[in-house]
């Protein structure tokens, strides 16, 4: 494994499968921000600079650094913070539409003929 696939770039690296989206959130030290309803509908987030801290509707609020991958779907969230020292960068990686399936596709390379 390369120093470049450690730091999370194998899971992003261009071109995605079919039927997914890529998006980078930048946050400025200090800053929260309140994700529009379905802006993250399933998305699966790395934190790839700073530190994130995740608020949840009920007031619950927890952290996550570098590295940490995030199913942001999981959460009823209120608001995404940045509380590190440097600006926030995540990485959110979701289905292309909400009419998205479960199905792989075999160009996805995560199917084989038994």
């Amino acid at each position: 494994m390369t120093t470049k696939e450690s730091e999370g770039d194998a899971l992003f690296r261009d071109p995605l499968p079919k039927g997914f989206s890529r998006r980078v959130l930048r946050i400025a030290p200090g800053f929260k921000v309140s994700p529009e309803p379905g802006c993250l509908h399933d998305a699966i987030v790395v934190v790839e600079e700073g530190e994130l801290e995740v608020e949840c509707r009920s007031g619950t609020r927890r952290r996550f650094g570098r590295g940490s991958m995030i199913a942001i779907a999981r959460f009823p969230i209120a608001g995404l913070r940045s509380v590190g020292a440097g600006p926030l960068v995540l990485l959110a990686v979701s289905r292309a539409s909400l009419s998205a399936t479960d199905e792989f596709l075999r160009e996805s390379g995560s199917y084989f003929d038994c």
